[in-house]
């Protein structure tokens, strides 16, 4: 017999030990991996997250706030679409927050529902860039990212979901307050770069929804959209 983890022996002594260990050699014995990770803010490392998160938040390490695990999220972002307003955007429940260790900036992300007739998808961040990115769209600008997207739920979700957009904004407070550079020198490729990570977390909010027309799914491609 194969046995997994300390003296059992030991273990058996105590009964809540006892269950402890049970569930310990099952596991061992039926050799399943361990449960996904039960959020959306797991960034790999080498990742094409983690290589512009970093470039992003201008550090070598960052931590991890998680505000709302999959579950809940989905379980409020599928609420708020059933009870969306006519020309209101719902609230955007938080994904994730990153920050560099030793400072309190941030790279933060949250999403929510949008009528696709709304004053809301019109542009509106100062001083900032439209953007067209494999079908979604949206603009940014030294400090945030607007993303709307469509996402044709499935079952009685199907029908409000064809009158919304699934929006994420993304909040880069690493370039607040700083002297070294004005809002309008934010070039195009740092831009891209904030852009392209809405995107690929915005990516991982559209699969645990489950969006039909699986949106995201192609690597990001941001192309620039004339000012009107």
């Amino acid at each position: 017999m194969r046995i997994c983890g300390p003296d059992t022996s030991k273990i058996l002594a105590r009964s809540t030990a006892a269950v402890l260990a049970v569930l310990t050699l099952a596991s061992c014995a039926s050799g399943k991996p361990e449960a996904k990770v039960d959020h959306l803010c797991a960034i790999a490392p080498a990742s094409q997250e983690d290589e512009l998160l970093r470039g992003i938040i201008r550090a070598d390490s960052f931590e991890t706030s998680i505000p709302n695990r999959t579950g809940r999220l989905v379980e409020m972002l599928e609420r708020s679409l059933r009870e969306m307003a006519p020309t209101k955007e719902t609230f955007a429940p938080s994904t994730c927050r990153f920050s560099p260790p030793t400072r309190t900036e941030s790279a933060a992300f949250s999403v929510g529902w949008a009528p696709r007739t709304s004053k809301f998808v019109e542009p509106s961040l100062p001083e900032a860039g439209r953007f067209d990115v494999n079908g979604a769209f949206g603009e940014s600008n030294y400090h945030s990212t607007m993303l709307f997207v469509r996402c044709d739920m499935p079952g009685d979700l199907a029908e409000p979901s064809k009158s919304a957009w699934l929006y994420a904004t993304a909040s880069y407070t690493v370039n607040l307050g700083r002297t070294d550079i004005a809002p309008a020198d934010i070039d195009q490729p740092a831009k891209d770069r904030q852009t392209s990570l809405a995107y690929l977390m915005t990516r991982r909010v559209t699969e645990a929804l489950g969006c039909e027309n699986k949106p995201l799914a192609k690597p990001p491609v941001v192309r620039p959209l004339p000012t009107p």
